[in-house]
């Protein structure tokens, strides 16, 4: 059996799975996380045609993408939440429900194994240095297809007032003039930013805005260039000084492709 015979199989107990949630109830987040996911496995497939990677790597990749946000379902039913630091780290439950997951566990154990380290990095805020190479990549495919997504998934819900916004945006502070210096300082120097810093929804745009310093792949900037959600953040900050600065600095680096 091709390899594209077996994803189309692990699509459709990723389905299967989903809708034994969706049948509970009509909450927009598990549809939204369902559109994500896809979205997500677009975007990695549009990175993986940039590369050069092996046969295996490249459906892993998409298994990968596949799979990155299963655990989100159970977290949102167990915790009603999406904040990881209210409920539990969604790629951890990802990992132990592949690890109950049929479809999944009829993959060889080497293959498991790539698969479930990208995903529990997947969300981490910096790699770990010595991170196997035959790690690496898979990791890094997946961050920047999330994280691409992400931004649209954010850019609409700072936009309109959407049914999932609360839980999307997590609940922070909806103060349209204020943003923390320090979340601004950190994005100015390209250092990591944690979501537990984020008080303001600027905090929050300025965060993701900053992402395209985290970005691994020359296609994943051309991608948001192309989509216009950074853009579209960036015009609803404050319009301070040190604001404009900061958009000139994103609108530098993203004209670079």
């Amino acid at each position: 059996m091709t390899t594209q015979n077996n994803y189309a199989l692990h699509e459709q107990s990723f389905l299967s799975y989903v809708q034994t949630f969706l049948q509970k109830t009509s909450d927009p987040c598990l549809v939204l996380k369902k559109e994500h996911t896809f979205r997500v496995v677009n975007n990695t497939k549009r990175i993986i045609e940039n590369l050069s990677l092996s046969d295996e790597d490249r459906y892993c990749a998409e298994l990968t993408a596949l799979y990155h946000d299963i655990g989100r379902f159970l977290q949102l039913q167990k915790y009603k939440t999406f904040l990881d630091k209210k409920s539990e780290d969604h790629a951890n439950i990802a990992v132990r429900v592949l690890k109950k997951h049929a479809q999944f566990l009829k993959e060889p154990a080497f293959i498991q194994k790539k698969i479930l380290s990208a995903i529990i990095l997947h969300n981490k805020l910096i790699l770990p240095e010595k991170l196997p190479s035959q790690y690496k990549d898979l990791c890094q495919i997946i961050r920047d297809a999330d994280k691409v997504d992400i931004l649209r998934v954010l850019s609409e819900n700072f936009t309109n007032k959407l049914p999932e916004k609360e839980k999307v945006t997590l609940s922070v502070k909806d103060e349209p003039l204020l943003y923390s210096k320090h979340i601004f300082n950190a994005a100015m120097h390209k250092q990591a930013i944690n979501y537990t810093d984020l008080v303001y929804a600027n905090d929050f745009k300025i965060l993701i805005c900053a992402w395209i310093f985290d970005l691994n792949y020359s296609i994943s900037i051309k991608m948001l260039k192309e989509q216009g959600h950074i853009q579209t953040i960036l015009a609803t900050l404050p319009k301070t000084k040190e604001i404009e600065e900061f958009k000139a600095f994103i609108f530098g680096a993203l004209n670079a492709y």
